[in-house]
């Protein structure tokens, strides 16, 4: 029996094109065996400022693009680097245009923060993890990770030279499908 492809939603939390968010979904992408299908979101910038006064009825092309990302994926991976103790803002808005629509609803998620320090970026998991469970998102322990030191974890070309770091990813990738494959039975 062939198994059901994953579609991943994945998303830098940094809009620095050469952020090592980016890289590390590349990373992750790349240690992905063939049933995951990736969709690198690469318009968060372009998402406008959350106003709640509008979130019911906005039209916005790219909210409701947005909007229908989290929709089309079965599963939604997520890097962020850690800003001033917590997730950045531009993420924050983005997931807030989120609330109350329910593309999130029991959505299965995987979630990594990271920071070139040791403390690898717990503030803005917890952060972000908060604006997830806010919104019934479906994670747990082992879909969800700091990773310290990150900038001597990757060479200069963005490939992953820690081994740990690798087993890691490939943990949380097989954690998720785990939960795509218990949302699709229950269903």
């Amino acid at each position: 029996m062939k198994s059901k492809t994953v579609k991943v939603l994945a998303i830098s939390g940094s809009i620095n094109p050469g952020a090592t968010a980016g890289r590390l979904l590349q990373a992750i992408e790349q240690l992905a065996d063939s049933r995951f299908q990736f969709t690198v979101f690469e318009g968060l910038g372009d998402i406008p400022h959350f106003n709640p006064q509008l979130s019911d009825s906005t039209t916005n092309e790219q909210v409701l693009a947005w909007r229908n990302l989290w929709k089309q994926a079965d599963a939604v991976i997520i890097c962020i680097p850690e800003y001033a103790f917590g997730m950045p803002g531009v993420l924050k808005d983005a997931l807030d245009w989120l609330v109350g629509s329910g593309e999130v609803y029991h959505k299965p998620l995987a979630a990594f923060s990271y920071s070139p320090s040791m403390m690898g970026g717990e503030n803005a998991l917890s952060t972000l993890l908060l604006t997830m469970k806010a919104q019934n998102a479906d994670f747990d322990e082992s879909t969800t990770s700091t990773i310290s030191a990150i900038r001597q974890r990757f060479s200069l070309e963005g490939k992953i030279t820690d081994p740990t770091l690798s087993t890691l990813l490939t943990k949380v990738l097989q954690s998720l499908a785990n939960k795509c494959v218990k949302k699709t039975d229950s269903h």
